[in-house]
Order: structure tokens, then C-alpha cells, then sequence
């Protein structure tokens, strides 16, 4: 359930007609349709578009005995309570201030998710209907931690169910999952001089899926969902060398005498020393991208080559041109690692394409759609339904068909 004193600022921008993110969107629909109590929705609809019936309503209650209302309500255990704002006196210049009442009821409405107000009007008299929510015919639960292990012999072991612990040995280096959910990669003291046979694995994941690796070298990388990263199970030559497909974010750990390295899948490379960055390297993608976190990079590409400083990052266009924009908006980019989407002025499309990797959906057009852009941030373990309803609005609708959306405007 909502925390009660969280919704209440969410509520308040909805009742004075403030733009809401994605993920406010979702939460609020979430807090709105959650009670048992059907009037909830029609009663904030109410606030946001009737001020005269809120002024009203609060000095209705101006008349009652208020603790009768408060004893109906199970307040929550926290440090302080919110003070019935019903108690401040309506004199002549507040009537006037309409809007100040208006979020003043919000506020009463969302205490105790519910609050005396809500319990009170619903109980002095009849309420207007409540309006139905979007509805989906199916849901599609979110991506999670999955990923399959590839072993230099060719076997495969499923990640997403194998238990905890050592899941093999390469050469001298044991492999394991640990109980954090990573996969990692430890080389044991030996006194073998003997040079040691290159032995490579991959870690690949599925749509709707993710999951983190730490290499031989200490280098700490998240796959995001339809990737793959193939690494040697140790790091024996001049450099430290992987070959990545899809979307992932690097920590590299620093060793100044063996260049980390990372070949993207079309051919393009990107050389560091010690720093963050990620890389997004997806097939149905128009362009490639490469963002700088700390450090430098350099990025080669088509017979190109430049330099990236923090902030930076990097595009490989249509056209073969690679181009570095500066100033990125590097939250946007490393959301997904964090558990988000973050969309700053994304497109539909692109939009889409996130949903569809991360819930393993098919995403299809109906009808002329908008030139329209989205903004905010949305949880990316939420259901289907509740990322849709934080990104409907009267330009673009969505239905649910098993593992179709269909969009249209």
C-alpha cells in the first residue's frame, strides 16, 4: 500500500491540474483504485473540478464534532501526524483563496490513505459515481534476473534457477553465483608456469531479462535485457578484451598496464584505462551509443575515432557518421541499472522498444500517432498495466492483447 503521507503531495499537484511523471501517474491511479472504497475516485475528481463544493464541504465540517470523524480513521504508526487542516478558520480572505482550499482538501483526503474527509463525505451524503480505470484484458509481469552461462565446453546453465555457489571450474578459475544474485569469476594462486590455454564464456539474457557480472579482473558489468557478453574466464595477455552485443554498464577496475577493452558487435571499439560508462548496442536501434560516467574513453568506430570526457557520449548515426554530444542527461542513461525508466522527451517509438525488450511484448502501430514525447521516471518492476497507465494520456492509447500492445491514438 502507498505510504499514506507520500501520496498526499502527488494528489495535490493532480487536484491543481500540475503535470505528473510517469511514475506520480502510476501511483496515483494505484492509490485511486486500491480501496475498497468506490467513491474515492470520484471524490478527488470532484476536488480538481469543483472548488466551490470543496469550500463548502469544509465548512460543512466547520459544524461537526470532528472527533468523531478522526476516531473512524486507524491512524498509522509514524513520528508525527498531519494536523486536521480543517481546523484553520475560513474567514473572508480565505474563501477567496479557492485553490489554497482545494489543496488543503487534497492533503485532508490522502491522510491515512483515505483519510477523515474521504470517510466523511462518504458518509454524510450520496457521492457522484466513480469513474471506471483503464482496464486491460491480460498483464505481462516484469523482466527480473535471468540470464543463461555459456562454458568454454559449450554448456549452458541457467542462471535464473540454479541454486547459489560454485557452478564450475575454468582452468584455474572458479565461476560462481553468488547470493546476491551476481555471477562471478575468481583465479586461483597457482604455481604452474605453464602458459594457460585462452578459454572463453558468455552471459546472455533474454528479453525480459538482466543480471551482473564480475569479471576476473575485478571489472563489475550489468547486462540489461537482449545482451550478450563474451569475456575470457581469465585476463593473461596485454589487454582486457570483451565483445558485447545489446546494452550494458562497465566499473572498470583500473590496471593502467592492460587497457580494458570493449568490441561492439558492429565492429566498433571502445578503449579505457579505469572508468564507467555505458554502451547501447542494440540491433533495432537506429544508433549506437556510447556515454561517459567517469573516467575517458575513446571510441573507434568506421575508421573514426574520438575522444569522450564525462557527460559525453558518442552515436554512431545512419549514415555511418559518428558524432559526440555533450552534456547528456547520464540519469536517463543508466536508469535501467538502477530498477527505472527514464524517458527526457523519449519518442513513442523509442519508448515502445524499452517496454518490449524489458517485458518481452510485441509492440504494434495502429491508426496515425502523434509526434508524441514522453518524460519522467517509472519503476521497471511494476506490472505492464501500471506502466501503461502512467503513459496513457488523450494522444496515445494501449491494449493488451496476451503478449501484443496495441497502440493507437
Amino acid at each position: 500500500m502507498e505510504p499514506p503521507f507520500d501520496i498526499d503531495l502527488i494528489v495535490l499537484k493532480y487536484v491543481r491540474d500540475r503535470s505528473l511523471s510517469a511514475d506520480e501517474a502510476v501511483r496515483l491511479r494505484r492509490w485511486l483504485t486500491e480501496s475498497n472504497d468506490p467513491d474515492r475516485m470520484a471524490l478527488v475528481e470532484r476536488m480538481r473540478t469543483d472548488p466551490d463544493w470543496v469550500q463548502a464541504e469544509l465548512l460543512r465540517m466547520q459544524q461537526v464534532r470532528t472527533e468523531v470523524i478522526w476516531s473512524k480513521i486507524k491512524w498509522p504508526k509514524v513520528e508525527s501526524r498531519v494536523k486536521p487542516l480543517f481546523s484553520i478558520p475560513l474567514t473572508p480572505q480565505t474563501r477567496r483563496r479557492r485553490w489554497s482550499l482545494t489543496a488543503a482538501a487534497s492533503i485532508i483526503t490522502v491522510v491515512c490513505a483515505g483519510g477523515a474527509w474521504l470517510w466523511y463525505v462518504a458518509h454524510a451524503h450520496q457521492t457522484p459515481p466513480a469513474v471506471a480505470p483503464m482496464s486491460l484484458a491480460a498483464d505481462v509481469k516484469p523482466g527480473g534476473n535471468k540470464a543463461i552461462l555459456t562454458l568454454a565446453d559449450g554448456r549452458k546453465i541457467d542462471l535464473g534457477t540454479t541454486a547459489n555457489g560454485v557452478l564450475a571450474d575454468q582452468g584455474t578459475t572458479k565461476v560462481s553465483k553468488l547470493s546476491d544474485g551476481q555471477l562471478a569469476y575468481n583465479k586461483e594462486k597457482t604455481t604452474n608456469e605453464k602458459p594457460l590455454e585462452l578459454a572463453y564464456n558468455s552471459l546472455s539474457t533474454p528479453r525480459a531479462g538482466q543480471f551482473t557480472l564480475l569479471l576476473p579482473d575485478g571489472t563489475h558489468v550489468w547486462l540489461n535485457n537482449a545482451s550478450v557478453i563474451r569475456y575470457p574466464v581469465a585476463f593473461t595477455g596485454p589487454d582486457r578484451t570483451v565483445e558485447l552485443a545489446g546494452e550494458a554498464y562497465f566499473e572498470v577496475a583500473k590496471d593502467a598496464a592492460h587497457p580494458f577493452r570493449v568490441k561492439i558487435q558492429n565492429g566498433g571499439t571502445v578503449e579505457v584505462l579505469g572508468t564507467s560508462f555505458n554502451v547501447m548496442a542494440y540491433s533495432d536501434e537506429p544508433t549506437e551509443r556510447t556515454t561517459l560516467i567517469d573516467g575517458s574513453v575513446r571510441i573507434t568506430e568506421n575508421n573514426q575515432s574520438v575522444l569522450l570526457k564525462p557527460t559525453e557520449q558518442s552515436a554512431l548515426d545512419a549514415t555511418g557518421k559518428l558524432r559526440v554530444t555533450p552534456d547528456v542527461n547520464v540519469e536517463e542513461v543508466t536508469a535501467w541499472k538502477n530498477g527505472y525508466f527514464h524517458f527526457d522527451h523519449a519518442s513513442l517509438q523509442t519508448t515502445m522498444r524499452q517496454l518490449a525488450r524489458w517485458y518481452d511484448i510485441d509492440v504494434v502501430y495502429e491508426g496515425q500517432l502523434p509526434d508524441h514525447e514522453f518524460q519522467g521516471k517509472i519503476q521497471r518492476n511494476l506490472l505492464l498495466s501500471d506502466v501503461l497507465k502512467g503513459l496513457e494520456n488523450d494522444q496515445v492509447h494501449f491494449r493488451l492483447d496476451g503478449r501484443k500492445l496495441i497502440v493507437t491514438p
